[in-house]
């Protein structure tokens, strides 16, 4: 056997299963795993007995780029999901011009491979009037569709009837709907008596994006996708009984899965009151016994898939809301942050390296059709890898922090689990927080026959 690359002395993670083992890679691929090390190789790794997960696949960010650039671009921000232990990214349709059309979807497309670092994906966007383009954008590469409940992000809300009907159109193609879930009547008719009250204080975002609203989009979201029989993933679950309904869902044969990201594992009010706007994002941090509550649903296997909703903005965005906190955008970033986030949860005993490699890596990529060529390891795979180190420990640092916006909500946090290398179709993208990618070397994940 001959190969471009053998890691050697690893502890291979898949969600079912950890064993010792060899990795061949040769053209980028996975092209065997061995018990022993059986021949050599023109580069080999020794992974000195750590772990070897598959590289992570971050279904929700938000690069910003073409248009943002004072918010992220391309380059640093896969730079930074590639010093996190992320492999692919599939960013959403808000850049500029929002992606609601194959053209712009194929321009984008264009525009992204000479900037990043790790592989890439688009979703497009779902609009109140461009159904007739969801098949084309389909077709033209999109991996999946997103949409808002809400007005959000310069975004409008849809409404049942209108998803009624994409989720119909998507399900004909065998696509998948991602959903932004909370209610805009529930959360307008909050913000009347917010405005009306004159609050400014950090707690009255709490009191505005009100669990309510998002239970009741939620439970929307859950029967509509039984009605149609579309996949629908619900963005960024916070709440135990959401992921419960969906569950329950789910086993009455809905195609309905919860995503969740770590600040819901992490932060509660008290974090709220104190960081204000470096903490403000949507759905809001919940309370310390519902946090608690999603970290028991975590490991009880309830949560589907993990995303960072990597949303960053400069500082100064956000230190513009610390007298109103109604001047600081929503949005936190997580590329960097959500793999160690996680392996720390594992080191706490909320979960274990198998779920985190079902939440993290395959199951994303089965959502959106993606698995096996991402998302695990096997022959066949494509060699997107990250080396664990569960014995060491990292303090998170804004100083450390590689995405444009140079600041993490968890400054000062110290993890105990770090990825140590990110290969990406096995290349060395980041090596002991380094990174070494360069740009251009991500390519456009297709999907299977495409």
């Amino acid at each position: 056997m001959s190969a471009d690359l053998l890691i050697k002395n690893a502890k291979i993670v898949t969600p079912t299963d950890t064993y010792e083992g060899c990795v061949y890679v040769e053209g980028g691929r996975i092209a065997a795993i061995t018990h022993k090390a059986e021949t050599s190789a023109a580069r080999e790794i020794d992974a000195a007995g750590r772990h070897l997960l598959p590289g992570m696949v971050d279904e929700h960010v938000h690069m910003m780029d073409p248009g943002f650039t004072d918010r992220e671009d391309w380059t640093t921000g896969t730079e930074a999901a590639a010093r996190g232990g992320i492999t692919t990214v599939i960013d959403h349709h808000r850049s500029d011009p929002l992606v609601y059309t194959r053209e712009i979807l194929e321009d984008k497309t264009a525009y992204i491979d000479s900037r990043s670092v790790v592989d890439f994906g688009q979703l497009g966007g779902l609009d109140v009037d461009n159904l007739e383009h969801l098949r084309p954008m389909w077709e033209g590469g999109a991996l999946g569709f997103k949409g808002f409940m809400c007005d959000l992000h310069g975004v409008p809300d849809l409404s049942e009837g209108v998803l009624l009907n994409i989720m119909r159109e998507v399900k004909s193609f065998g696509g998948t709907v991602m959903l932004h879930c909370e209610s805009d009547s529930i959360l307008n008719k909050a913000k009347e008596k917010i405005d009306a009250d004159n609050r400014t204080d950090y707690m009255c975002i709490s009191d505005w994006r009100t669990p309510e609203s998002e239970y009741v989009a939620t439970l929307d979201a859950v029967a509509l996708a039984e009605l149609t029989g579309c996949k629908v993933l619900v963005a960024h679950v916070s709440q135990p009984v959401l992921l419960e309904a969906i569950q329950a869902a789910r086993g009455r044969g809905a195609r309905i899965y919860a995503e969740s990201c770590p600040q819901y594992f992490y932060l509660d009010h008290s974090h709220l009151e104190e960081l204000g706007p470096f903490v403000k994002f949507t759905p809001v941090i919940r309370s310390a016994e519902t946090r608690d509550g999603m970290r028991v649903a975590l490991g009880r296997g309830m949560v589907d898939t993990i995303g960072t909703d990597h949303c960053p903005f400069p500082r100064q965005r956000k230190v513009d809301g610390l007298e109103n906190i109604h001047d600081a955008p929503f949005g936190i970033p997580g590329v960097e942050t959500t793999v160690r986030l996680m392996l720390n949860a594992v080191s706490e005993g909320v979960l274990t390296l198998n779920q985190m490699a079902r939440i993290c890596c395959e199951q994303p990529a089965r959502v959106f059709n993606i698995y096996p060529r991402k998302g695990c390891i096997q022959p066949g795979a494509d060699a997107d890898f990250i080396v664990v180190d569960m014995d060491r420990e990292e303090t998170l640092r804004d100083a450390d922090i590689v995405s444009k916006c140079k600041w993490t909500p968890f400054d000062g946090w110290t993890m105990k689990g770090a990825p140590v290398m990110t290969l990406v179709r096995g290349e060395v993208v980041m090596e002991d927080g380094e990174v070494t990618g360069r740009a251009g070397y991500g390519n456009t994940v297709e999907r299977p026959g495409g």
